[in-house]
């Protein structure tokens, strides 16, 4: 971590009163260091594959999204999505989409982690985040070229303050992912070093049996609500 000369406090965080870590937008971009690595890892067929499925999935479930987004529109005060800037493939930065499933006020001291019965989870946030449908919007991600159905989990820049350059080096060497060898082995129940591991395992192992392996795995784990919070 010495050889990037990053730290929480003064590139990818500032702290808030409370001390809690507060993730600005403008010092990622200011202080972000792309590794100047090609997206090398992975199957010749992952992009082609990613983007049928992602079409085909925005297709059939558009009624799907547009209930939600009406029902977030009806129900809580703010906007339909919730944008968030992550580190994609290099670590360049991306903004990810999800439905909102929080109070519209509730990082105005910036984000927070989550926390179990957390209280700015909305009525229908619960819902969606418990069946993970909160996450549907990550396929415009998808068709941007920003993320991949199956990868490492899209990090926040303060998140891998304290994870290595050459680990950083390998899971940035793949497009993160909706779903990923960590969230079908754990999910917000890991630890971060245990999810980094994961995504190293995953980035290095990326093969077309693994991600369907892991497709099934999630499908899994969405309809029992496994490993939410």
């Amino acid at each position: 971590m010495d050889d990037l000369n990053l730290s929480q406090e003064s590139i990818y965080t500032k702290k808030t009163e409370t001390g809690s870590p507060h993730f600005d937008p403008q010092l990622i971009k200011e202080n972000q260091r792309l590794f100047g690595l090609s997206e090398n890892k992975g199957y010749f067929l992952k992009r082609p594959f990613d983007l049928l499925l992602s079409l085909i999935a925005i297709l059939i479930l558009s009624p799907v999204f547009l209930v939600i987004a009406l029902i977030i529109k009806k129900t809580s005060p703010g906007p339909v999505f919730y944008k968030q800037e992550r580190l994609g493939v290099n670590e360049k930065p991306f903004v990810i989409l999800k439905f909102r499933s929080m109070r519209s006020d509730s990082e105005e001291t910036g984000p927070k982690f989550t926390k179990k019965n957390d209280l700015r989870i909305t009525k229908i946030g619960k819902l969606i985040r418990k069946t993970s449908l909160d996450e549907l919007p990550q396929l415009i991600n998808i068709l941007r070229g920003e993320m991949s159905l199956i990868g490492p989990r899209p990090y926040v820049g303060f998140e891998l303050a304290d994870v290595s350059k050459v680990d950083r080096q390998i899971r940035a060497s793949v497009r993160p992912g909706i779903s990923g060898l960590s969230q079908v082995s754990g999910r917000s129940q890991l630890s971060q070093e245990a999810t980094i591991s994961y995504d190293l395992m995953y980035a290095e192992k990326c093969s077309l049996k693994l991600d369907l392996s892991i497709m099934l795995k999630t499908i899994q784990r969405v309809l029992s609500c496994e490993g939410t919070n």
